[in-house]
């Protein structure tokens, strides 16, 4: 099936009704049905991604639902930044980028690169969910708060019941918080592929990387918030998106190369309006979140 025509049926997380009449829920729930602009604002800014990873999580038999994290983590904000660290759609701890694969260099943080970082971060929750013994919940906590927490609660309360652990007060919200973000926002649904992800191996320079491309230096790294200096990371074959129109520039750039540069790995999402999906992420956080409301 060609990329991006993937639709519904999808796997669906197996909770029981029950878990959203629990008072953590229930408030997350009543709280978010005051402020529904939030979601819609952060369901509209992953919609150009979901075509890209759904079939990606069908493939891994992983929940759609999955991809609604994001909201609760970065508001869907790719260039999202905390204090501790993190960065990112998922909010990756390099130590974690650098488990699964990421590039965090001088020059390249894969951490914003949306569709490697979403690859890594939807590997390291498969693994969780079997660390746990295929209890969503436990690993969700474990996205937050790390596995050997989690365990470690386990360990001392007993129980294997997310809702018994001893865990940091921001896990036991957090876990509540994404189930009644996903339950708000549904099934996700994948629109028309209109992104091109290349890889593209270094040493090279940005500024001859656009010029065969026929860019700017400005316009590859607004398309690309992973390019942090003006060199491509050497020996490493790192995301580059470019707008569909630049399929064809890439394929001229393959023919002038004695090794090409670039490996086509999805088809088809137009980046000219680059701001509408990186925005300026701090401004854009706080005019949107509702009163109280924080990335994880």
């Amino acid at each position: 099936m060609a990329l991006g025509l993937w639709a519904p049926p999808a796997l669906a997380f197996s909770f029981d009704e029950g878990l959203y009449a629990r008072p953590e829920v229930k408030r997350e729930l009543d709280y978010l049905r005051r402020h529904p602009a939030y979601l819609e604002r952060s369901r509209a800014r992953a919609e150009p991604w979901l075509p890209h990873l759904l079939p990606l999580l069908r493939a891994r038999g992983l929940p759609a639902r999955l991809l609604w994290l994001p909201v609760v983590e970065s508001a869907w904000l790719p260039g999202a930044l905390s204090p501790a660290g993190a960065a990112g759609l998922w909010q990756l701890m390099p130590a974690t980028a650098a488990r699964f694969g990421i590039l965090v260099a001088d020059n390249y943080d894969g951490r914003l690169a949306p569709l490697s970082a979403s690859r890594a971060a939807l590997t390291y929750l498969a693994w969780l969910h079997d660390y746990f013994d295929g209890d969503w919940l436990l690993a969700l906590a474990a996205y937050n708060a790390g596995e050997g927490r989690v365990r470690r609660a386990m360990q001392r309360s007993g129980s294997r019941d997310f809702w018994q652990l001893p865990l940091p007060k921001e896990t036991r919200r957090y876990v509540p918080r994404f189930l009644a973000v996903q339950k708000l926002l549904g099934q996700p649904a994948a629109g028309r592929a209109v992104l091109t992800e290349h890889r593209v191996k270094g040493p090279l320079s940005l500024s001859a990387l656009a010029s065969r491309l026929g860019v700017t230096v400005t316009e590859l790294k607004a398309q690309n918030l992973a390019l942090k200096g003006n060199w491509l990371p050497a020996e490493h074959e790192v995301s580059v998106l470019l707008p569909a129109t630049g399929h064809r520039r890439a394929q001229r750039l393959v023919t002038i190369s004695a090794q090409p540069l670039f490996t086509e790995q999805a088809a088809g999402l137009d980046l000219s309006g680059a701001g509408g999906l990186f925005g300026e992420v701090g401004a854009v956080f706080r005019r949107e979140a509702p009163p109280g409301w924080r990335p994880y």
